[in-house]
Formats: structure tokens, sequence, C-alpha cells
């Protein structure tokens, strides 16, 4: 197989691919099946870049003879290590960029070809270490379909849709009133200031490396999963809160929102109703979010009352009548949302940079670090595809 061939075939539909999304007025594409094409891309490309890594140590000695009475000085022994790949340099110039610190001429050369080529500022490494971080401390993200698209982004969905009939034979067929609607989405900047010390110049890379992702992911998850709980979609973006039934994306009682007297305490009578108003079919995927402290003072005590087993803990994790529990400090005290959070649709029209600053924080000796990204999100309202328990204080 020819590698280098094959990764340029990779790269070339990856960009087309780019292409197809940006011309996608009219949401004709199988967003779905270009997810899974990107993965399947992404995934051969890394196999493909390890394997010529291989292949390169193990032909580390394996120069062109040079002709007779010349040195080569191009051979290496085989007790040298092969060329660092342009990935690694890139890497370990951008980190070093943002230390303060002096790149090797080989780092330059990475850092200036990947400036030239457009690549992103943060390397793929850390920037797979920022989102995996940020699944961790957020992990709702996963549950909601999560897009990287540059720009404006248009998701088709479903709209209304006829009920399928019978046919008589020879009949004419009348063609159904089905539509599509759509959720645009354009995009919020959404930053983290982080003031380190000085001391952060003297740092290992993988130590200044690792303390960067923690606290630029940490922080810019916690921002974006309070908008995927609370936002309005009004200069900001939106979540859970506005995907009712009602005017507005608002929740209606008794038609997706069950609300319980504040001095009352939610029962299992509760827990079923709710999940009867529920739309069709989305109980399959649907999953619990609350605080912590609400789980544990208002459900938490229907494991020992119930006689259904409306509460169990099992591999680690709570659920409720069969459905996972998530906890996000986003949500107020004596409220919870019971739904399918792919009916949440986000895209990250810029991915996570990071920029550092000297001049700003010399009045305390320190450096600032600047994470931003460029992120919005709507939910797709209407359908059902998520109810809501509360207690009055919390309607």
């Amino acid at each position: 197989m020819n590698i280098e061939k094959r990764r340029a075939e990779i790269a070339a539909r990856k960009a087309e691919i780019r292409k197809l999304i940006e011309g996608d007025s009219e949401n004709k594409l199988n967003m779905d099946d270009l997810e899974k094409e990107l993965r399947e891309l992404n995934e051969e490309d890394e196999k493909l870049e390890k394997r010529q890594a291989i292949e390169r140590m193990l032909n580390g000695g394996a120069a062109p003879a040079s002709p007779a009475g010349l040195s080569n000085p191009v051979a290496r022994s085989a007790n040298q290590p092969a060329p660092e790949s342009t990935e690694k340099l890139y890497r370990s110039a951008w980190l070093k960029t943002l230390q303060g610190k002096p790149l090797t001429d080989d780092e330059k050369r990475a850092y200036s070809t990947a400036a030239e080529s457009g690549l992103p500022i943060i390397p793929e490494t850390t920037a797979n270490q920022i989102i995996k971080k940020m699944y961790e401390v957020a992990p709702i993200l996963q549950r909601c379909k999560i897009f990287h698209v540059p720009g404006n982004f248009k998701f088709a969905i479903e709209g209304t849709n006829d009920e399928a009939a019978l046919h008589d034979e020879n009949a004419a067929i009348t063609a159904a009133n089905d539509s599509l609607g759509s959720v645009s989405l354009t995009g919020y900047e959404i930053v983290k200031l982080v003031k380190a010390s000085r001391a952060c110049s003297e740092m290992a890379l993988s130590a200044f490396e690792s303390y960067i992702v923690e606290v630029i992911a940490e922080a810019v998850a916690r921002r974006i999963e309070k908008y995927i709980f609370t936002g309005t979609g009004t200069n900001q973006p939106g979540g859970v809160k506005t995907a009712g039934k009602g005017a507005n994306g608002a929740y209606i009682e008794g038609t997706d929102k069950i609300t319980v007297d504040e001095a009352d305490s939610f029962t299992e009578e509760n827990v079923i109703a709710l999940y009867g108003l529920l739309g069709d079919g989305y109980e399959r995927n649907a999953v619990w979010c609350m605080n912590k402290a609400t789980f544990f003072s208002d459900f938490f005590p229907l494991m020992n009352k119930s006689k259904n087993n409306v509460i169990e803990f099992a591999n680690g994790k709570y659920y409720i009548m069969g459905a996972e529990v998530y906890f996000t400090g986003s949500l107020a005290a004596h409220e919870a949302y019971l739904g399918d959070f792919s009916y949440i649709i986000g895209n990250y029209s810029q991915d996570i940079t990071v920029v550092r600053s000297e001049h700003s924080g010399l009045a305390t000796n320190s450096i600032d670090y600047l994470g931003a990204c460029v992120f919005d999100s709507k939910p797709v309202a209407g359908f059902g595809a998520f109810v809501h328990l509360a207690k009055t204080a919390n309607q």
C-alpha cells in the first residue's frame, strides 16, 4: 500500500466533505452519515500515521549509499532515532511558544509550516485531550449532537409528517404533506482567562500541557454545560429550558411539566406521571438531569419507600425507572429534567484556541493565558423530547 497516497486521498476527501457542508444551504445532506465517514477517515489516517512511524524506525539505518570516498551527511546509524513527526514537532513548538521558551530549528520549521497551511492553532493531540476532559467534566455533552463546522450552521430536523396509509390496488397515491424543519446556529464566544505564575515557563512540556488542558477545558465545559441546561437562546446559546411544547419553548403544566408544592415531597406517582408526559419513543434514550442535592433530598428517599424499585444503583450509577441520572451544578434545587439530549444540537464554529499575553500580568509578575471558543446550541423544541419536574419555587 502506498501510505502517502492514501493519506493524501483521505485529506482530499475531508476537504471535499467540508465544502459539501458549507454549500448545503438546503439541508439535503445526511449529517449522521457524514459524521460517521469523518470518524472512520480520522481513525484510518491515525493508523496509517502510526504505520509510517514504525516503518521509519525500522528503516533507521537504510539511507542510500553515498558515492565512493564521500560521506553521506543524511545517513543515520541504527542507533540514531528517526526524525520526529511534524505533528509532534508542532505540538512541542506550540507549547514552548506558550511558555516563552526558545524553539529548535526543526520546531521553528514545523511551527511556520503549520501556520502557512492554516492548521489549527492547538495541536490535534492537545485538542483531543481538551475535548476528552470536557466530556469528563460535563458528561451530558456526550448525549447531545455536537458538530465542529466553521461559520453559521443549519441542521435539518423532521417537521410535520403524515402517517403511512393503506393503499388500494390501482388507486392513485396522494403525496404526503411531510415537511422538514431546521435548527440554525450562529456562535457566541466563550472565554476563560487563566492567570498563571511565571513558574509555568519552567515546567516540563507534558506537565504544562496537562495544566493548560485541565484549567481551560474545565472552565469552558462548565459554561457550555450551563447553557445546555439553562440557556435562553437570546444573546446566548439555548438549552433544555426552552425545549417545551409551549410558545417559545415554554413548558406547560400537565403537558410536559409537573409541579409540586414547595412544602411537599416528590412521590413515586410524580415520577410515573412525568414518564407518561414524555413523547412517544423518547424514553428509549432518556436520562434524568438534576443537581446532586436534589437527587439525595428529593429522589433518593424513594429508594426505600417505593415498592417498584423506582430508584436503583448499579455499576456506580443511579437510575430512576431505568433511566440513568446525570448530576449537574447548572440546575436549581428541587427541579429535574427527563429527556433525550440528542435533541440538543450544538456546534463549535471555532474550536478552542489558547493565546499567551505577558504584558497584562506585569503588575502581578504573572502570565495570562486566554482560552476561547465560539459555540452555539439550540433544542429541537415542541416534540415532547423533554419533560420537567419541579417544586413551585422553581417553575
